[in-house]
């Protein structure tokens, strides 16, 4: 079990190794997660640890209760000895299901924003050309474009902001899924 295992697991993302640390209120990322099996460390509230740690302190809990957290979010049934194997192993491609689908889906929305940012862009450069022209040889159609172009950029970032708290739910609906089975 990695750290990246665990904070996908609790949905949370890291940027260059950083991010927002979940125990105490922040801005900006002070918690470096070392990747493997390394660990953590948050330079805001000092604490830091191994992957078990991460679960006792996000859980609040001790060791075992963090150790059947992890069982029992990723379905392994190491602490239940009376559980059917063969359960065990439908519950795990279940899950692997869910991983690539909510992965099919994550891919779908940053495909969708690079096409808004990749459209904006073109519109910007047009936006640009038709500037650099005279005023007095601009066409009503290329004012148009101009007046037009504010509003639908406005558009495209609400666009965007709406497929990232789509991607959000998505997570969100994953770590549900995974803690209850």
């Amino acid at each position: 079990m990695t750290i990246e295992q665990i904070l996908d697991l609790y949905g949370y993302r890291t940027k260059r190794g950083f991010m927002c640390c979940p125990f105490h209120g922040e801005r900006e990322p002070s918690l470096k997660v070392y990747g493997g099996l390394k660990g953590w460390h948050c330079f805001g509230c000092e604490r830091g640890g191994s992957v078990l740690d991460f679960v006792m302190e996000h859980e609040n809990c001790k060791l075992p209760a963090a150790v059947r957290a992890i069982d029992t979010a990723l379905h392994l049934g190491l602490m239940d000895i009376h559980e059917d194997p063969t359960s065990a192993h439908d519950r795990k491609r279940v899950q692997e299901a869910l991983d690539r689908f909510v992965e099919q889906v994550y891919q779908l929305c940053d495909a969708k924003i690079y096409g808004i940012e990749l459209q904006q862009q073109m519109n910007l450069h047009y936006v640009k050309k038709i500037e650099e022209k005279p005023v007095e040889e601009r066409n009503a159609k290329e004012w148009d474009v101009i007046h037009q172009w504010a509003d639908e950029d406005e558009y495209d970032e609400y666009r965007k902001e709406k497929i990232l708290e789509f991607k959000e739910e998505v997570a969100a609906w994953r770590r549900k899924a995974r803690r209850t089975g």
